[in-house]
């Protein structure tokens, strides 16, 4: 018989989530816990199964990829470029989740693309509208060095209409993310372009 109260470790365990990120969600008020006399967060399974299933994951198949994922060592590197820190923090989430990705995050083109050269990632989520350099200046830099022609390029926007669509054809992008998203239609879609 399974546990109904469980603690931190236990519930992002569950959920099959890194314990930062059930704790963000915490703070953010996403999810509520009770607290021990002693101050220790303790959920109720079946509040986090209805929080999972609002955000369109499936606990079981979290756990198994979690489990899975600890014989694999080759995990697919995500790049996250993007100025709002909502949608870094919601983009870390889904991936966190997913528990097959390693993740690092910029908030500007120029960041971003030290990372690429130091790290060369698998995949760059990549916003248009930037401080510093902007997403079609980065990703026409990323085209034109051929270490990088084999790093997919998903274009992060709210403003996808149709003049942006075509800006995006010609910068050679892989993908299209418009914003907003879900975490299980944005986790289909890294690995759509990774197959």
């Amino acid at each position: 018989m399974s546990k109904e109260i469980l603690t931190t470790n236990e519930a992002a365990d569950l959920l099959g989530i890194a314990r930062t990120s059930l704790i963000n969600w915490v703070e953010r008020g996403e999810l509520t816990p009770a607290t021990t006399p002693g101050g220790h967060r303790r959920f109720r399974r079946s509040d986090l199964i209805e929080f999972a299933d609002k955000r369109g994951f499936d606990i079981n198949v979290a756990t198994e990829k979690k489990a899975k994922d600890a014989g694999d060592s080759e995990r697919a590197k995500v790049l996250i470029v993007d100025d709002d820190e909502n949608f870094r923090q919601f983009a870390q989430d889904c991936l966190s989740i997913a528990g097959d990705f390693d993740v690092k995050e910029s908030t500007n083109g120029i960041d971003a693309a030290l990372i690429v050269g130091s790290w060369h990632p698998s995949i760059v989520l990549l916003d248009l509208r930037m401080p510093k350099m902007n997403g079609f200046e980065f990703c026409r830099q990323m085209r034109s060095n051929a270490d990088f022609k084999d790093v997919k390029i998903i274009i992060m926007t709210a403003y996808a209409d149709e003049e942006t669509k075509k800006e995006i054809d010609e910068i050679q992008a892989d993908d299209l993310i418009s914003k907003p998203i879900g975490i299980k239609a944005f986790v289909e879609k890294l690995r759509q372009v990774l197959t």
